[in-house]
This record gives C-alpha cells, structure tokens and sequence, in this order.
C-alpha cells in the first residue's frame, strides 16, 4: 500500500498476468511458439511503440483506493475502468477530508482555466485554515443531520468534495496505460497525480518490461 495525500492511499489487491502474458497473446495471432526471455522483451517493445494495444489488455489489475470525492469524479471519466465505490446511502462517512499541504495552494493560473500555478500562495495558512474549518462545519452539520433521524442518502449531501471516499477499480494493462498518459501528465491536477504515480510504481514488478516502455516514452515533467 502507499500511502498519498493525507488519509489516502491506494494499493494493489488483485493481478492476472504479466509480461509472459502480453507476448503469449501477441504471439498466438500468428501461431508463433511463445518463449521468455530477450525475445519477449523485443516484441513487448515492438507492440507498444507500433500501437499494437490488444496483447496488453491480456493484464489486469484491481485496486483499493481512498481518495477525496473530488479526486474520485476525475477519476470516473475514465469509463474504461469497473469501479465500486462506497455508498454513503449505507454508512455514515468517518469524519476524514483532504487538507492541502502549504506548499500546494499556490494561484489560480492566469491564462489556462483548469491549473494552478507553482508559486506558493503568500495566504497559504489563511486558506488551508478556512478550508479546514468549512469541512469541520460541514461535518458538524452532517452528524446533527443524522441524530435528528435524517436519512444517510439526504445527509450526505451537504457533505464537501473533499471529503473521502473509498473504492475498488479494476482495468486492464492497456487502460491502465491510457489512464497513466493522462494523469501523470504534468498538466493534471497534482492530488490526483499522486495517485497515478503510486499506481505506475505498484504495477512495475508484475510488468517491469512494459512499464519501462511506458516511461520511456512518456514525458512526466518532474
């Protein structure tokens, strides 16, 4: 498990397959005996630089996550991807939100409408601590909510997207790499970032090959 964020984590619970597996299924489309080894690693490289996406789908993964609901919805749009997540129409929710660290709160960026910029906010402390008391106020709220016999499915909804959230998400090799693209961009938004650079680091011993193909054309901007 790695931990990100503040209560976050996301761990690898599950795995079918591995480097062995991609060249089997690439193997297998022109009856070619499949063997371990340098050849592999050389048609591994081949298939991922020439596009051929269907032998790296022969890889699954599943992953337990807790992230802020905010994080989450990002993390939907990518509909490639089964998830469960928790349903605060069963549970009352743990009072457990994301507090930025200082050096994140930064400025809204002037000319790009989705990011932030990379300079410290110099109100840093002033904003982590009002967005620390509006989640406190919220969840003082909520359990009031919730002793006057409120439904958990109506309570809920006054809760902020800060708020944590748990979930399952299960998606193959090919996916995973499209999700990675995306997220690991230097462009995404740091919070969900974290996420997708312990996942790359999770995956890598179960398939180191494609994994280092996967970096070796891809430009993280660190």
């Amino acid at each position: 498990m790695i931990k990100v964020l503040n209560e976050g984590h996301v761990q690898l619970i599950d795995h079918m397959g591995s480097d062995l597996a991609i060249s089997r299924n690439a193997r297998v489309s022109y009856a070619a005996e499949w063997r371990a080894g340098e050849a592999d690693t050389k048609l591994i490289n081949y298939l991922y630089n020439a596009g051929h996406n269907t032998p790296f789908e022969a890889v699954t993964f599943t992953f337990d996550v807790k992230a802020p609901i905010f994080v989450l919805r990002q993390w939907h749009r990518h509909r490639t991807q089964s998830y469960n997540e928790l349903s605060a129409r069963y549970k009352e929710l743990p009072e457990e939100f994301f507090i930025p660290e200082l050096d994140t709160i930064t400025f809204q960026h002037p000319d790009n409408k989705q990011m932030r910029t990379d300079e410290q906010n110099p109100n840093a402390q002033q904003i982590q601590d009002l967005i620390v008391g509006s989640n406190k106020s919220s969840f003082i709220i909520y359990h009031e909510l919730i002793k006057l016999g409120c439904p958990r499915e109506l309570a809920r909804s006054i809760l902020p997207v800060g708020t944590y959230s748990h979930m399952f998400c299960t998606l193959n090799l090919n996916n995973l790499f499209k999700f990675l693209h995306e997220r690991c961009h230097y462009h995404a938004q740091y919070e969900i970032q974290v996420y997708a650079n312990a996942m790359l680091e999770l995956v890598k011993p179960i398939v180191p090959v494609a994994m280092k193909c996967f970096e070796d054309n891809f430009d993280f901007k660190r």
